[in-house]
C-alpha cells in the first residue's frame, strides 16, 4: 500500500512539472480538454444538475479554485467517482500550475529588473540618467525626486553592477553607455529628459552623442563636463544638449571676492534646502514686457532673474524694462516653490 502511494505521488509530481514547463497555449488547451472530458464523464454518469453549461462552468471553476462552496455536488455514485478520480486531481493541478507560472513570471520580471536586465522601451515621459557616480548620482536622484513637475519615472543606465539599486529608479546595466540596445531598453526613445554624468569627459561625450541620436527631438538633454574642450565638442555636434561645465575655480574666486556667494549659488541650485530656489518656465501667453512680468512675479512672491529668447542660446540678466517676452521664451526666477504659469499670465 505504501509503495502504491509513493508511485502515485511520483506520477502526480512528474505530471505537475510537465505542466509547469508547458507554454501558456498548450496549458490552456490541456485545461480545455480536461474540462470537456469532465463534462462528458458527468453526462455519462447521469449528473444532470451539473451538466448545464453555465452551471458546469461555475462548479468546475470553484472546484479548480479549491473554494468548494458546497452548493453543487455529484449525487450519483458514478459521478462521485468521476469527481474524485478525474476532476479533482486534474482541475486542482491545472489551477496550481497556472498560479505557479504567474508567480514565476512575476518573480522573473522582478529578478531581471533587480539585476539591471529590465526593459523600459515602452515607457514614455521618463527621465533617463546615464552614468553612475557613487556619491553624486544619489544626490541627483534626491534632487529629482524632491521636486518633479509631475509623476515621472527615473531610469538609471550604468555600467556598474549595483547590488542594492535605489528603489526610486528603474535600473539598467550595460557594458557600454553608447549601446543602441541598452539605450533602447532604458526607454530613451520615449524620454522627456536625459541627464548624463559619467566617470570621465570622454565617456560623457560619447554618451551625449549617442543619446542625441536616440532621444526624441523634444527631449531635453543635459550633460556635465569638467573640461571646456570636451564641452565645446558637444556644442558643435549636439547643439540641442545643454552643457553644465564645472565651475570650481571660478566659484573659489567669486567666494574670495564676495564672501557667501558660493553659498547663495549652492542654495539656488538645490531643492532639498528650505528657502528660495531657482526655477524656470516657458512663456506661453501673449507678448508681455519684462517690467510687467517682474511685477507679477513680485506679487506672487518670486523674483524674476533672467530672460532667454527662443532664438538665443544664453539667457540675458536684467534686460531693459521694455524688453518683450514672447511665447516660447524662457524665464528664470527665484521662489520658495514653483509658480503656476497662469499666475503670471493674468
Amino acid at each position: 500500500m505504501m509503495l502504491a502511494r509513493l508511485r502515485l505521488a511520483r506520477v502526480f509530481d512528474q505530471a505537475f512539472h510537465v505542466m509547469a514547463d508547458l507554454q501558456w497555449t498548450m496549458l490552456a488547451v490541456l485545461i480545455l480538454v480536461h474540462a470537456l472530458a469532465s463534462w462528458e464523464l458527468l453526462v455519462l454518469a447521469g449528473e444532470t444538475e451539473l451538466t448545464e453549461p453555465a452551471t458546469f462552468f461555475y462548479w468546475y471553476a470553484t472546484t479548480a479554485y479549491t473554494v468548494g462552496y458546497g452548493d453543487l455536488s455529484p449525487q450519483e455514485t458514478a459521478g462521485r467517482l468521476v469527481v474524485a478520480l478525474w476532476i479533482f486531481p486534474g482541475a486542482i493541478a491545472a489551477f496550481t500550475t497556472v498560479v505557479a507560472k504567474v508567480l514565476g513570471a512575476i518573480g522573473d520580471v522582478w529578478r531581471r529588473r533587480r539585476s539591471g536586465k529590465g526593459d523600459y522601451s515602452r515607457m514614455t515621459d521618463t527621465i533617463v540618467l546615464i552614468g553612475y557616480h557613487p556619491v553624486r548620482t544619489p544626490k541627483m536622484i534626491d534632487e529629482l525626486c524632491a521636486e518633479l513637475a509631475r509623476e515621472q519615472t527615473l531610469v538609471l543606465l550604468t555600467r556598474q553592477a549595483l547590488s542594492e539599486p535605489d528603489e526610486r529608479v528603474r535600473y539598467v546595466q550595460t557594458e557600454s553607455l553608447t549601446s543602441p540596445a541598452a539605450l533602447t531598453r532604458a526607454g530613451l526613445a520615449g524620454a522627456s529628459r536625459v541627464l548624463i554624468y559619467t566617470d570621465s569627459d570622454s565617456d560623457t561625450l560619447a554618451a551625449t552623442l549617442a543619446a542625441g541620436a536616440c532621444a526624441p527631438e523634444a527631449a531635453h538633454i543635459v550633460c556635465y563636463f569638467d573640461n571646456e574642450d570636451s564641452a565645446r565638442l558637444v556644442r558643435q555636434h549636439c547643439i540641442r544638449a545643454e552643457v553644465v561645465l564645472s565651475s570650481g575655480p571660478e566659484m573659489l574666486a567669486r567666494a574670495a571676492r564676495d564672501p557667501g556667494a558660493s553659498q547663495v549659488i549652492s542654495a539656488l541650485t538645490s531643492h532639498l534646502d528650505e528657502g528660495a530656489t531657482l526655477f524656470s518656465l516657458t512663456w506661453s501667453a501673449v507678448d508681455a514686457s519684462w517690467r510687467d512680468l517682474a511685477r507679477r512675479c513680485l506679487d506672487a512672491g518670486a523674483t524674476l532673474l533672467a530672460h532667454q529668447p527662443a532664438d538665443r542660446a544664453e539667457p540675458a540678466f536684467n534686460p531693459p524694462a521694455e524688453a518683450c517676452v514672447s511665447p516660447g521664451d524662457r524665464l528664470f526666477y527665484v521662489a520658495a516653490a514653483r509658480l503656476d504659469p497662469a499666475v503670471l499670465s493674468g
